[in-house]
């Protein structure tokens, strides 16, 4: 692949496929980790097939893109890992559901960041850009959101994806790639976590999230990467 410049990812906090990966507020500190947000508003990190919500507006499940005719424009495979986690999403607009809080705080990813292992993992090329952003409160017990972007090989991955569909995830062609989600109750909270893959021509998009509302945030990931 005739690769855009590779500038430096880190999911899906994804599935919105992490979504369409893989963005209500971010809690600053445990008590915010008392809400039980519905399934479906980490189901929205999916691309939505109608006019794109605000991050307040209830989210509904994405449906999948048509399939390809020769009167579409081609779709655009050749994507580009962002230089920056602030390259990643549109600037102010996850504010209210997870930007205002602390990004990759050593706290939590550690220093150096340690990039944990996803299905992208046995897929990554051994010189590939990688990017990982993670928005967390340190003293927060669970709300989160990660996004990971990486360089991979395109069979490798289709193929760790189509596994995931074993696993009780949701998989479909979506946005000129492929997607994977899993929506379940936290095992040890009262709320909502979701796991949002998404690959298109050699990107991966990971995108995870607990107890964070996102309404279109994989559309917003995909915007920026290709």
């Amino acid at each position: 692949m005739q690769r855009k410049d590779h500038r430096n990812a880190v999911l899906g906090i994804t599935g919105a496929l992490a979504v369409g990966l893989a963005l209500g507020g971010c809690a600053q500190g445990s008590s915010g980790d008392e809400g039980t947000p519905s399934a479906t508003a980490v189901e929205s990190t999916a691309v939505e097939s109608t006019a794109t919500p605000t991050p307040s507006e209830s989210p509904t499940t994405g449906a999948p893109s048509p399939t390809s005719t020769s009167s579409e424009a081609p779709v655009d495979s050749v994507g580009t890992v962002p230089d920056s986690c602030t390259d990643l999403i549109t600037a102010g607009k996850w504010d209210d559901a997870f930007a205002s809080a602390p990004l990759n705080d050593p706290a939590v990813v550690g220093d150096p960041i340690a990039i944990p292992k996803s299905a992208f993992t046995p897929a990554l090329q051994g010189d590939g850009t990688r990017l990982f952003c993670v928005w967390k409160d340190p003293n927060a017990d669970i709300t989160n959101l990660s996004i990971g972007v990486d360089v991979v090989d395109p069979t490798t991955a289709r193929a760790e994806l189509d596994s995931l569909a074993t696993e009780g995830y949701d998989c479909g062609d979506e946005a000129g790639g492929y997607r994977c989600q899993k929506i379940s109750q936290n095992p040890q909270y009262p709320v909502t976590d979701g796991d949002t893959y998404y690959t298109r021509g050699e990107l991966g998009i990971h995108i995870q999230q607990s107890n964070t509302e996102t309404s279109g945030l994989l559309a917003d990931v995909i915007a920026h990467t290709f």
